[in-house]
C-alpha cells in the first residue's frame, strides 16, 4: 500500500545553489514514513501505549535531479518484502517525483521492530505486517558495509542536546552531518554526491564523543562513526 505526501523545498532542506539537499532529502523521507505509521497506528504517537518502535538499520539513495527553493514535490513510500528469520528485517522504499512528475530520487530503507518492554529487537507479527500491506522488491539490495583500514582524515564530535531523537539517542539524520564535517575541505565545498548508503549499528547517547575516521576506496567516500576509544562502530556513511 503506498502512502503520498505533497511537500515543498523550504529553506531547511536547500543547500548550494538554493538546491535539495541529501539532508533535506532524507528528512522528506523520514516525515514520510512516520506519517505512514501512525496512519496504520505504529507511528511515533504510538510508542508509549504500544511500546514498540521501529528502529531504522540503512539508508540506500540515489538522486536523480535536485528540484530548487519552492519547488513542490511528492513523495512517496511503501513497506516490501519482509525477511522471516530470526528478528525480521523490513524495508520500505521511497520514490520523490517534482511539479511535473520527472523521477528526483529513489530510495530503500531497512528497519527492525524494538520492544521498549524487553528493550530487544523483535519479531514483527503478522498483524502488523497486514496494516502496511506489503508489495514488491526492494529497488535496492543493502548488503552490508566494512569500515576501512586506512584512513586520511580524522573528525572528533561530541553529541549535544539538540543532537538527540524522541528514542533519546543521536538523530539519524544527523549522521551525515557529521560524516560531511569529516569529508576533504573540496568535497564538501564540490557538488552534493547523489549516492548515499548510510549503515546504522551502535547508537550514540548524549554527550558521548565520537571519531569520524573518512577514507576514498573503491571511487567512494567512506566515513566510519566510531566511540571515541575507536573500539565500537557506531555507523557507516558511504558517498559517491
Amino acid at each position: 500500500m503506498k502512502y503520498e505526501k505533497a511537500y515543498t523545498v523550504g529553506t531547511r532542506e536547500m543547500g548550494k545553489k538554493n538546491k535539495l539537499t541529501n539532508y533535506g532529502i532524507l528528512a522528506f523521507l523520514e516525515d514520510v514514513a512516520s506519517n505512514h505509521s501512525d496512519d496504520v497506528g505504529y507511528g511515533v504517537k504510538d510508542i508509549y501505549t504500544k511500546k514498540r518502535a521501529w528502529l531504522l538499520l540503512d539508508w540506500r539513495l540515489e538522486v536523480n535531479s535536485r528540484p530548487p527553493f519552492g519547488e513542490k514535490i511528492l513523495v512517496k513510500t511503501w513497506a516490501t518484502e519482509i525477511e522471516k528469520d530470526f528478528v525480521h528485517n523490513v524495508y520500505r522504499d521511497f520514490e520523490i517525483v517534482d511539479d511535473k512528475n520527472n523521477l528526483v530520487a529513489t530510495a530503500t530503507s531497512k528497519w527492525v521492530f524494538f520492544n521498549l518492554e524487553t528493550n530487544r529487537i523483535s519479531k514483527v507479527d503478522d498483524s502488523v505486517i497486514s496494516l502496511y500491506n506489503p508489495e514488491g522488491k526492494p529497488k535496492f539490495e543493502i548488503n552490508k558495509i566494512k569500515p576501512c583500514e586506512n584512513y586520511e582524515r580524522v573528525y572528533e564530535y561530541t553529541v549535544k542536546r539538540a543532537d538527540i531523537d524522541v528514542n533519546n539517542h543521536l538523530h539519524n539524520l544527523d549522521y551525515i552531518n557529521i560524516a560531511y564535517e569529516a569529508l576533504p575541505e573540496e568535497i564538501y565545498n564540490g557538488e552534493e554526491l547523489n549516492n548515499v548508503h548510510i549503515m546504522y549499528k551502535h547508537q550514540v547517547r548524549l554527550n558521548q564523543k565520537v571519531k569520524c575516521f573518512y577514507s576514498f576506496e573503491n571511487n567512494r567516500h567512506n566515513i566510519a562513526i566510531k566511540s571515541n576509544d575507536g573500539k565500537t562502530l557506531n555507523a557507516i556513511v558511504q558517498l559517491w
